[in-house]
């Protein structure tokens, strides 16, 4: 039976030698690739996984930081001190501008 999907996720486009020494020098430009036939939308020069949607082939940047959860309960995150100290929003106005951001 025909099964429809949107997407595929493409494996050996790239070579893995290529792709961890690129990885580890953050060569990727952001763009098209005319010599992997890739459309790379990772800004920081790194890729993971390359998807195929109606042959257009885009490469995604590598996952930073990922969280995996036990089971279906949330775990609670610790805060950074500085913002463990602010209670509400009149606390908040009190930092400066460069802290904000």
């Amino acid at each position: 039976m025909y099964k429809q999907t949107l997407y595929k996720i493409l494996e050996n486009v790239i070579p893995q030698k290529v792709l961890k020494s690129y990885n580890k020098s953050k060569k990727w430009k952001y763009g098209y690739n005319k010599e992997f036939d890739i459309v790379v939308i990772s800004k920081d020069g790194t890729i993971d996984e390359v998807y195929e949607i109606q042959n257009l082939k885009i490469a995604l940047p590598q996952k930073k930081d990922v969280y995996n959860f036990e089971g279906n309960y949330w775990d609670k995150l610790e805060y950074p001190k500085e913002l463990s100290k602010i209670k509400n929003v009149f606390d908040w106005e009190k930092y400066p501008d460069t802290f904000k951001e």
